[in-house]
Parts: C-alpha cells; sequence; structure tokens
C-alpha cells in the first residue's frame, strides 16, 4: 500500500475532526476519497502530508510513518488544494522556471504537453488567473515532475464545466503511472477515472474499496407483491431503508448476487413476486451509505 494507515484521530478541542480513520490506497491506483463539506477529507489529507500531526492512531505514506517525512520525500509527492498559495508577482512562466531547479526528475516534455493540452498562456500574471485557471496551473506543477504519489484536495472545486473537464483529461494522462488520491463531492465528474473509493461523514470511514465491486454490489429494488404484505423483523441486513406501500416494496440491496437470487430471497419471505433491480450512480451508492451509517435500522426501515 502506498497509504495505510491505522486508528487516525485528530481533534479540535471537544470536536473529533477524524476519528479512527484506517485507510489502505494500493499503489497505482485512482483513489477518491469522498463525502460532504466537514467528513474530515482534507483534515486526513494535512495529516497524511504532515502539514498538521494526528492526536493519535498512524499514518504511513510512501512506506514511511507521515510524521517523518523530509524533502526528498516529498520529491515524490504532488499536492493540489483549492486553497493552495501561489507567488502572485510571477507569471506561469516564470513560476514554471522556479518550480524546475526544486525537482530533479522535472519533464519538461510532460510540462510543455500539460500546458498546451490545459491552455495556459506564459505570460499571464498569476494573480490575474481566474479559479480555475488557477487550478490548472497548480495541476501542472504537481504533475510535471512525475511524482510517485498525487494527492488532489478539492480540485475541481467552483470550477465550469468545461475547466473540469480539462483538469480530468490532465490527470488521465498521468493515471497509469502515478498512484492519484483524490477527495471531491463532485462524484459525477470523477467516478469514470477513479478505480477505488472511500466514503468518509462526520470524521468517520464508512466504506472503502474497488468501484467496480461497489456498482456491482448495489442495487435499486423495486418488488411488486401479489398480496398486501407487512415487512417481516426478519429482514436481511442488506436490505437498506425498505419500504411498503400497498403492494410495492423498495428497498436498496447492498449484497447484490443477481436476479435469480434476489427473487428466491423474496419470494421466501412474500411469496410470488416481480422484481425490477436498478443498478445505482456512485452519488446516489455515496448517499444511502451516509445515511444508513447516520441512522439505526429501525429508524431506516
Amino acid at each position: 500500500m502506498i497509504i495505510s494507515t491505522s486508528s487516525l484521530c485528530k481533534h479540535y478541542g471537544r470536536v473529533d475532526v477524524v476519528k479512527d480513520l484506517s485507510l489502505e490506497v494500493p499503489e497505482g491506483s485512482a483513489f477518491a476519497l469522498v463525502g460532504t463539506n466537514g467528513a474530515g477529507k482534507t483534515t486526513t489529507m494535512r495529516m497524511l502530508l504532515n502539514v498538521i500531526q494526528p492526536d493519535s492512531g498512524t499514518a504511513l505514506v510512501l512506506g514511511k510513518d507521515s510524521r517523518q517525512l523530509q524533502a526528498a520525500d516529498f520529491r515524490q509527492i504532488g499536492y493540489v488544494s483549492e486553497s493552495q498559495v501561489l507567488p502572485e508577482r510571477l507569471t506561469i512562466a516564470q513560476y514554471f522556471d522556479y518550480l524546475r531547479a526544486l525537482y530533479p526528475g522535472w519533464d519538461r516534455g510532460l510540462e510543455k504537453f500539460l500546458r498546451h493540452n490545459l491552455d495556459l498562456p506564459p505570460d499571464r500574471a498569476l494573480s490575474k488567473l481566474s479559479h480555475g485557471m488557477r487550478m490548472k496551473t497548480v495541476l501542472v506543477a504537481g504533475l510535471a515532475f512525475r511524482p510517485k504519489l498525487l494527492v488532489l484536495d478539492e480540485p475541481l472545486s467552483g470550477m465550469d464545466t468545461l475547466t473540469r473537464d480539462e483538469v480530468v483529461e490532465g490527470l488521465l494522462e498521468l493515471a497509469s503511472e502515478t498512484t492519484i488520491l483524490i477527495s471531491s463531492h463532485e462524484l459525477a465528474e470523477i467516478e469514470y477515472f477513479t478505480s477505488h473509493i472511500a466514503f468518509m461523514d462526520k470524521g468517520r470511514l464508512h466504506f472503502q474499496g474497488e468501484i467496480d465491486d461497489l456498482r456491482q454490489r448495489f442495487r435499486e429494488v423495486h418488488v411488486t407483491l401479489s398480496a398486501q404484505k407487512q415487512l417481516p423483523d426478519d429482514y436481511p441486513q442488506s436490505w437498506l431503508f425498505p419500504q411498503i406501500s400497498g403492494h410495492t416494496l423498495q428497498f436498496v440491496e447492498s449484497s447484490f448476487i443477481d436476479d435469480e437470487f434476489l427473487l428466491q430471497q423474496l419470494a421466501m419471505y412474500f411469496g410470488a413476486v416481480r422484481i425490477n433491480a436498478e443498478p445505482m450512480t456512485l452519488r446516489e451508492i455515496s448517499n444511502v451509505l451516509i445515511r444508513h451509517n447516520r441512522k439505526p435500522r429501525q429508524e431506516a426501515a
């Protein structure tokens, strides 16, 4: 694992911002850390990069305790944040001239390719850049030295659709050779290039795993019952938010195998039924997981 945390915690006063976080980011993955604002994503990333230190627990980054990361380690780690500070007096070209001297592995050909593709004018002053142009600039700065790990904290926030697409295309250029950890609530924009995902809410991690596995496991199920029924008390734990109205049962299946198995399971409880099990988007799955982990079973029912 390129990142591995165990029981990582951070609190400010009486507020637990990150609670018992155990995260595993495989090398070579494009790993999305998602959740609502205030979920603890940014605090987690700052602990991983030793910007702040955890109150308890451990974090290994590139095989080293995050609290022991040195300058040589950061030459293998790119970092992009929506709140990143730039030297406003420089132009884009001057900024990259400055950065090249700091990174022995800087790839001028890749820098030129990305600057051209992202349409960054070299003579434009950093102080004159729009939010989208600033993010494209720091993205190139984070990619051009070909880091082993690229950490992106809400890089798509506040961007228009075209700029977001351009930034994602830039990420795809290196997705095959750099491990990417990206935090975002813009699920629709990142889901097609990420391979793994983790959901955070109120400082806690509720799920992590491969996106393909997650898509396979979750279905929105609509059931037509042959007669008006009551929901049994022993319904499967994998049925999330089940509701019966008349002859219709609705729920989210979180351990979907196939239609045949689901039909047999439902027949055992309700007799003859008809079902429709539809795949769900990552945004829908995220919302279900967050709601499920906020409510006890009896309230969800």
